[in-house]
This record gives C-alpha cells, sequence and structure tokens, in this order.
C-alpha cells in the first residue's frame, strides 16, 4: 500500500462513487453490506480457527479476500490471503495472530467509510 494511500484503495472507492453519482444511498448500501458480510466473516473465520478447521478457514477467507478486492479494502484482502494460505497448507499454528489483524484492518475500513459516506454505513451490529 504506498504511503499516502488510506486503508480503502481511492481509485476503487473513486470509481465506484462515480458510477453511482445518481445513487449515493445505493454506495453507502453496497458498503454497509459488505461491512456487515466482513464481520460475519470474521466470526465464522473465529469458530474454524478455534475448531481448526483449515478447509473452512480457507474458504471462508478466499470470501473474504475477492468481497475486498472489489471493494478496495486491500488490507484487509492481503490478511485474508494470509489465512487463505494457512487453511490451504492445513497449518493455522499463526492463524489466530492474522485474524486479529484482519479484524483490525476491517475496522480501520469501517473508520475511513464512515468518514468518507456517514454513520449510515456501519451495520446496525457494529454501531453500538
Amino acid at each position: 500500500m504506498p504511503e499516502n494511500e488510506t486503508i480503502l484503495t481511492s481509485e476503487v472507492f473513486d470509481r465506484l462513487q462515480q458510477a453511482m453519482t445518481s445513487n449515493r444511498a445505493g454506495l453507502t448500501e453496497l458498503y454497509r453490506d459488505f461491512l456487515a458480510d466482513g464481520w460475519q466473516s470474521m466470526r465464522l473465520l473465529g469458530d474454524a480457527v478455534q475448531k481448526r478447521q483449515a478447509e473452512d478457514v480457507r474458504a471462508r477467507a478466499h470470501y473474504l479476500r475477492s468481497s475486498s478486492l472489489i471493494l478496495g479494502a486491500c488490507v484487509v484482502a492481503q490478511r485474508a490471503a494470509a489465512l487463505e494460505e494457512m487453511g490451504r497448507d492445513a497449518d493455522l499454528s499463526n492463524a489466530g495472530t492474522m485474524l486479529e489483524l484482519t479484524g483490525q484492518a476491517l475496522r480501520e475500513v469501517q473508520t475511513e467509510l464512515s468518514k468518507r459516506l456517514g454513520p449510515g454505513v456501519i451495520p446496525a451490529h457494529q454501531a453500538a
């Protein structure tokens, strides 16, 4: 990630924002759905790591990586890719630490999206 880039890739965000100029609420909804899904993925990843289910870690991390890349959350995607590889290799010895780092990155994306789109982007279960 370039030094002047935020946790959310501006190029991707700006392109989506431009494509949805007439539907700002739709852009907020798109990112709110991404965040809600991301937090659900984190819960499922946490369960899979705790139960040492490598294939579940791989599959859920792959899903999170893909959706993060599409919406410009590149740090989340990078960390999810590391989890995906751990699952593929069936070596979850460092998965807990990487899971924490992934959650931290998702929180930072949520904070950045809140700055750019307002507090309505935060999923209801995360707003408390």
